[in-house]
């Protein structure tokens, strides 16, 4: 039976609640629990999984072993809605440094100009992170996040083209937390719901059950794969370094970071964390070895080193990812009140950039907005404001990450003259960074989401670029540069 089937009285009963359903305790569902608490006296969090106590591995989230990074503009964000989010994280083993500083980054093997930019960075594990971010939300007096609970549809009142509730499937373990607040149908009203179940979202399928057009879905195919270890972090190997970064280019194909990490829960040994990653089934092997002979492409001399001097700590794991994906929400003619998507379920980039989190923290800042003048307004024509500002947010990594995909050759897609145009400019930016701070520092805070991509084509950036050019003239090469 369907929430829209039950008689008016029992519909109009439940439409009066004053209460926020978020579908996935993913990031951004744990975010988006976050700013809604702020203006519903009830925020539900609905989880297939059950969540672990701690930093911890689950079921759903099979990505988040590999190197995560908390971008700069993710990190205030996250200090704003959590005060003391980036204390926290330290104390619990997270290294903190300046993003100019303390972080090598590599482009076709060539290392760009380090500096300080005054902006603080703090690196750690996803992990640590999303526990830490589940812990604040958790102790949030009027949010509940309950486990094994399977949505398995919002329930859309036809009659006046709103999202008012979600049918569930409650496990046995969850009947007596759950079955007081539903209905006999399995029907859990809600005056909004928002859907923050990943990439495999399903909300283009209800959509078209319901109706309505489902988002033009843009993919680019970049058919990475990825392999993960831990290494022993000795204190005194490398201490003014906290990640490294190895971006690939046209001539040297192999990404690869490495990131300090926090001591194992239950262990005191500091760790590294090294991804490499490959294109188009040039994929490393998840074996010892295979990340040894990996290294040797990834243009850094310092994970080179670590991967074959450091004690192996973890067993090696591996991850597919086979396209970038971006649903244009924004641009629907029509879409149900009191229904929202956000994060990954909008837009995946490809991980290696890590962009994945900082999007999300972005996206519940616009959540928050938008609601703000819902609750002045009425709570109707949310969907509107939300995807327009979201797609904003959007514009800027999607253009990075998928900018920097293409100028890979073995990645599919079109490439017209302006992206062309802009992939050659970016080599030459590249090359001036290696000996001009500026533009390093640039590059850094268009990578930080703290600029836009645009600032990248300042006159003062120009004119650095093109003086660098001429001092330095030769193109990026493959050999790795010395650390």
């Amino acid at each position: 039976m369907h929430y829209k089937n039950l008689d008016s009285q029992t519909a109009t009963t439940i439409r009066r609640c004053n209460r926020a359903i978020v579908i996935g305790a993913s990031m951004s569902g744990l975010l988006a629990a976050r700013v809604l608490s702020e203006r519903f006296s009830q925020v539900l969090v609905l989880e297939r999984d059950e969540l672990p106590n701690g930093p911890a591995m689950r079921k759903g989230t099979p990505q988040v072993g590999h190197a995560h990074a908390l971008l700069s503009r993710g990190r205030q964000i996250m200090e704003e809605l959590f005060p003391g989010f980036t204390k926290t994280l330290c104390a619990r083993g997270g290294r903190l440094g300046d993003a100019g500083l303390n972080v090598q980054v590599l482009v076709g093997g060539r290392e760009l100009a380090r500096a300080a930019t005054g902006e603080e960075g703090v690196v750690c594990s996803r992990l640590l992170i999303e526990d830490e971010v589940r812990s604040r939300v958790r102790a949030l007096p009027n949010v509940q996040i309950l486990t094994k609970v399977d949505v398995v549809e919002p329930i859309l009142d036809t009659t006046r083209g709103c999202v008012n509730g979600v049918r569930i499937r409650v496990r046995d373990e969850n009947v007596e937390s759950v079955s007081a607040q539903t209905t006999a149908a399995g029907a859990l009203a809600a005056d909004l719901v928002v859907d923050c179940t990943g990439r495999g979202s399903r909300a283009p399928q209800w959509l078209a059950q319901w109706g309505y057009m489902p988002p033009e879905d843009e993919r680019v195919t970049i058919g990475v794969g990825y392999a993960t270890a831990y290494f022993e972090r000795k204190h005194d190997q490398f201490p003014s370094i906290n990640a490294v970064i190895s971006q690939a280019s046209p001539d040297m194909l192999c990404p690869a970071v490495m990131i300090a990490q926090e001591p194992e829960p239950g262990t005191i040994t500091p760790r590294w964390v090294v991804t490499f990653g490959g294109f188009s089934g040039d994929h490393p092997e998840p074996t010892l070895e295979g990340l040894k002979q990996r290294s040797l492409r990834s243009g850094s001399h310092t994970i080179t080193r670590v991967v074959h001097e450091s004690t192996l700590l973890s067993p090696v794991t591996r991850y597919g990812f086979p396209h970038s994906q971006r649903r244009h929400y924004e641009k629907l003619a029509e879409f149900p009140d009191r229904f929202l998507v956000m994060g990954d379920a909008i837009c995946s980039f490809n991980p290696i950039y890590g962009q994945g989190m900082t999007v999300a923290a972005c996206e519940a800042l616009a959540l928050r907005d938008v609601i703000a003048k819902g609750v002045l307004e009425g709570m109707d024509r949310l969907s509107g404001p939300f995807f327009k500002a979201a797609s904003k947010i959007i514009d800027n990594p999607w253009q990075i990450a998928v900018g920097a995909d293409l100028a890979i050759p073995t990645v599919q897609g079109e490439r017209p003259f302006m992206k062309r145009a802009i992939n050659a400019y970016m080599r030459a930016l590249f090359r001036a960074a290696e000996h001009d701070a500026h533009a390093a520092i640039a590059f850094r805070n268009v990578v930080h989401m703290l600029h836009p991509p645009a600032s990248l084509f300042m006159p003062n950036t120009l004119a650095r670029v093109a003086w660098q050019s001429f001092l330095h003239p030769q193109a990026l090469r493959s050999s790795p540069v010395a650390t």
